[in-house]
C-alpha cells in the first residue's frame, strides 16, 4: 500500500485523499441518521431553516435544493445577525432548524439554535465536534465523522457535510435511488480522485497555469452544484489569494457574463440531464467572448477536450459530492503553482468566531 504522505505533498492534499474513508464512516453510523430522521417525522416539520457560515453555509445551500426537491419542504438561510446583532425575536414554532458547523464553536451560529429551541423549533447540530457548544445548543446531533482536519481550508469536513445531509433526507425518505447512490460513493470518490491525480499531471495541466496567471476567476454552475460553484471559489480566494466569483448560470446570464474574456479563466461545473444543458449555454456565451474554460462533470463530458469527465451512476444530488473533489485538487495544485502554501493561508486560522 502506498503511504498517504508520499501520495500527497501536502496536509490538505492528504485530507482530500482521506473523503472516502470519512464518506464510508458517515454511512457505517446509520442509528444517529435513524434517530434524527424519526425525531423530525414525530415533529412534522413544515418548513426548515439552516444555519452556517462560510463553507457550512455552501453545504446549506446544496441543503436547500435537496430538502426541497427530496422531502418538499421549503427551505431556507438563517441570518445569524437578525438574533445576535439586531436582537430580532422569530417565532420558530413548527419547523426545523438545522445548524451546520465543523467546529462547532461560531458564538452566532450557536445563539440562533438556542433561540430557535427555546421557541419551539426541532434543533439538529450537524458537526464534526460532538462536545462542541453548538452540539449542546441543539436538541439533536449528527456527527459528520471527518476525523481530525489540519489544514485551514475546509475539504473532508465540507463533502462529509453534504455526505450526512444526503443520507438524513435518505433516512427520512427512502429512495432506491438515492440509497444505491450513497452506498456507491465511496468507490465513486477514489475513482474520482484517481482520475483527477492523472488528469492534473497531464490534460489539466493548462487549467493550472491558466488559473495561476491570473487575478481573476469565475465559477459556474446551476442546481444542486451552485454549492460546489461557491465552495471552489472560496477555495481559490481563500488558498491562493485569488479573486473568484462563483454564479448560478441563470444570474450569470443577466449581466455579471461582460466579465468573461480571455485573462479571466472560467471554471464550470457541468452535471448530466437538463442542469447540463444549460450550462453548455452558458459556456457558448463565455467562449463566444473570448473567455477559456474548465469543465468538470459527468458521463456526457465525454467529448469536450477543455475539462475531466468522471462517468458515474449517482443521482445528481450525489454529484455535488463527486464533483467538488477535482476542484479542491485544482485549487491545491494552483496554490503550489503560484508559491503558495494550501494549508497556512496568511492571516486565517482554522476556526473564525463570528456574533
Amino acid at each position: 500500500m502506498i503511504d498517504a504522505a508520499s501520495r500527497y505533498p501536502t496536509q490538505m492534499g492528504r485530507e482530500i485523499g482521506q473523503i472516502p474513508a470519512a464518506v464510508q464512516r458517515v454511512l457505517d453510523e446509520p442509528g444517529q441518521l435513524a434517530d434524527v430522521a424519526a425525531a423530525i417525522e414525530r415533529a412534522e416539520p413544515r418548513w426548515i431553516m439552516i444555519a452556517g457560515r462560510g463553507t457550512s453555509d455552501h453545504a446549506a445551500v446544496f441543503a436547500q435544493y435537496l430538502f426541497e426537491t427530496h422531502l418538499g419542504l421549503p427551505t431556507g438561510l438563517v441570518k445569524p445577525s437578525v438574533t445576535t446583532v439586531y436582537g430580532a425575536s422569530l417565532d420558530w414554532r413548527g419547523g426545523l432548524v438545522l445548524a451546520i458547523s465543523q467546529s462547532g464553536q461560531s458564538p452566532d451560529v450557536v445563539a440562533v439554535v438556542e433561540a430557535a429551541r427555546r421557541s419551539g423549533a426541532l434543533t439538529v447540530a450537524i458537526t464534526n465536534e460532538p462536545a462542541s457548544p453548538l452540539a449542546a445548543a441543539a436538541e439533536q446531533n449528527l456527527r459528520i465523522h471527518a476525523g481530525r482536519e489540519l489544514a485551514v481550508p475546509a475539504t473532508k469536513t465540507y463533502v462529509t457535510e453534504l455526505a450526512v445531509l444526503a443520507a438524513l433526507a435518505n433516512a427520512v425518505r427512502p429512495t432506491p435511488a438515492l440509497a444505491a447512490g450513497l452506498a456507491a460513493l465511496p468507490d465513486a470518490l477514489r475513482d474520482t480522485i484517481a482520475r483527477t491525480r492523472e488528469w492534473l499531471s497531464g490534460p489539466g495541466a493548462p487549467a493550472i497555469e491558466a488559473f495561476a496567471a491570473a487575478d481573476r476567476a469565475l465559477l459556474v454552475s446551476r442546481g444542486f452544484n451552485l454549492a460546489t460553484a461557491l465552495e471552489l471559489a472560496l477555495k481559490l480566494k481563500e488558498t491562493c489569494g485569488l479573486f473568484a466569483e462563483a454564479y448560478s448560470t441563470a444570474d450569470f446570464m443577466h449581466g455579471p457574463l461582460v466579465l468573461a474574456r480571455a485573462d479571466v479563466p472560467t471554471l464550470a461545473i457541468r452535471p448530466d440531464g437538463l442542469m447540463g444543458v444549460d450550462v453548455d449555454a452558458t459556456l457558448a456565451a463565455v467562449a463566444a467572448r473570448g473567455g477559456r474554460t474548465t469543465v468538470f462533470g459527468g458521463t456526457e463530458m465525454a467529448d469536450r477536450p477543455d475539462g475531466l469527465a468522471l462517468p458515474h451512476s449517482l443521482p445528481e444530488a450525489l454529484t455535488t459530492l463527486l464533483f467538488v473533489v477535482p476542484g479542491q485538487l485544482l485549487v491545491e495544485a494552483i496554490a503550489g503553482k503560484r508559491g503558495v502554501n494550501p494549508d497556512t493561508p496568511d492571516g486565517l486560522g482554522k476556526v473564525t468566531l463570528t456574533r
